[in-house]
């Protein structure tokens, strides 16, 4: 909400959401849950369940301008001032702020006048990336416990320049969606910008604020487990691949200094190399892993007649393409109402256990929650499925740290209350508050009620 107010700029996703035909019946986060009025309202809704710890975003076109005379952007003292009462706010609420610089929505002046993500080896955008992080724990880091640079860049990375169906929705823009006519290479040239830029960030907290401050830093990476389909060596390699090309893309360059094997193998040249200095600074650059979760997928072997060729100059959904692999639900599994999630809780166990195997520092859950089928207040007020989806991950989390060893040390769900949800707009509900978007009124969920129960004894 508040997207033309406290001096805010557009972003990526303001231009892609205006766009005909991007997003569920034009649905687009002008106004959203109005966290943006509400938030004081907001904190008590946070309070009455019990929270002690939240996590946010800030927009980094609402807390930067750009500026055409210094060919950079500059602090925007009034969306400072925005973050600094809500800070506040929740600070005189007892509630701990985890905080994201980068949740998907890149100014669109940087796109378009700094060749965004998407130009290789772009440094001024590294640059820029370092000069907003370097704000933002100027003004805010007396109040921030931990920070994340970035949010699921898997996300915006894969949807965003290869499937084309999120912001920026390709590079050019694509009416009516991907294949990105770039998606053979674009994805792995934005994610090399992004960890570059990660690596800044983290070194400048490091060497000017952590001291200081005595907050962590980390980055929020998704995953959704694989499992092979079967026993096969050839379906047990796939789910392994299919782990590296979803979080190992991410995770291995900060813990051991570059790309997976197994992309370097199938990505070949498209994938970019890292320097000296670049793989330094990457190398441990986490003091906390965040891990996003929803879903696990059964995974095989794509046959011959499967494997699509990855070319240059064809569309096509690179990184998808780039695995060999073919993935699927179990048939029994619970169905949500995003037909992209369904609920296997032993999923999260086998997930927190591939990454400790390979990151043996602390782990926070940073977002797991259930893609409601309750569309009504009436409906919502008594949803079984969101209690059961929460009460069983939840405990599958305890079992990996009980008896696995795996160092999670919190848990966030998935979302306060129902928001905009990106390409889906306004029909799907996460949260544990319903949301009337008509009225703003927001209605506990009988998981809110599940929520307040519980956390008294975590």
């Amino acid at each position: 909400g508040g997207t033309s107010l406290s001096g805010r700029q557009p972003s990526i996703w303001d231009t892609f959401s205006h766009a005909v035909g991007t997003t569920y019946a034009g649905d687009n986060g002008d106004v959203a849950c109005d966290h943006y009025h509400r938030w004081r309202e907001d904190i008590k809704l946070m309070r009455s369940i019990g929270l002690k710890h939240y996590r946010l975003s800030l927009s980094w076109s609402r807390v930067m301008n750009w500026d055409a005379a210094l060919g950079h952007m500059v602090p925007n003292e009034e969306g400072i001032a925005f973050y600094r009462g809500l800070l506040d706010g929740l600070k005189k609420a007892g509630i701990s702020a985890y905080v994201t610089l980068y949740h998907w929505d890149l100014p669109q002046v940087l796109h378009d006048e700094m060749g965004g993500w998407h130009t290789p080896e772009n440094s001024r955008m590294h640059d820029e990336f370092e000069r907003y992080a370097t704000l933002a724990f100027e003004r805010f880091g007396d109040s921030v416990t931990t920070w994340f640079t970035f949010n699921e860049p898997w996300t915006f990375t894969t949807a965003g320049y290869s499937a084309g169906i999120h912001a920026p929705g390709c590079v050019p823009f694509q009416q009516g969606g991907g294949p990105c006519a770039t998606g053979a290479t674009t994805p792995y040239v934005v994610s090399t910008n992004v960890l570059n830029s990660h690596a800044r960030a983290v070194h400048v907290y490091r060497t000017q604020f952590q001291p200081k401050q005595r907050g962590t830093i980390g980055i929020t990476l998704n995953c959704e487990f694989a499992m092979p389909l079967t026993e096969s060596a050839d379906d047990k390699a796939a789910a392994l691949r299919a782990l590296d090309f979803w979080l190992g893309w991410w995770l291995l360059p900060i813990v051991r200094g570059d790309y997976p094997s197994t992309m370097r193998a199938n990505a070949g040249e498209r994938l970019p190399t890292f320097s000296e200095a670049q793989r330094t600074l990457l190398l441990d650059s986490i003091d906390v892993l965040g891990i996003n979760h929803y879903s696990t997928h059964l995974v095989r072997q794509a046959s011959k007649d499967e494997l699509v060729p990855v070319t240059t100059d064809a569309p096509v959904d690179g990184w998808e393409k780039d695995q060999h692999v073919v993935t699927s639900f179990g048939a029994s599994w619970p169905s949500a109402a995003s037909p992209w999630q369904k609920s296997y809780p032993p999923g999260i166990r086998g997930l927190l256990n591939w990454v400790h195997e390979r990151y043996s520092g602390p782990i926070l859950v940073t977002e797991n929650g259930w893609s409601c089928n309750s569309m009504t207040v009436e409906e919502a007020q008594a949803d079984q499925e969101q209690v059961d989806y929460y009460a069983q991950y939840t405990e599958q989390v305890r079992l990996a740290m009980a008896e696995d060893g795996v160092p999670v040390k919190g848990y966030f769900g998935w979302s306060l209350m129902d928001n905009f949800e990106w390409a889906d707009g306004y029909s799907k509900r996460f949260g544990l508050f319903y949301v009337d978007y008509e009225t703003q009124v927001r209605t506990p969920k009988k998981a809110a009620k599940w929520w307040n129960a519980t956390i008294g004894h975590c």
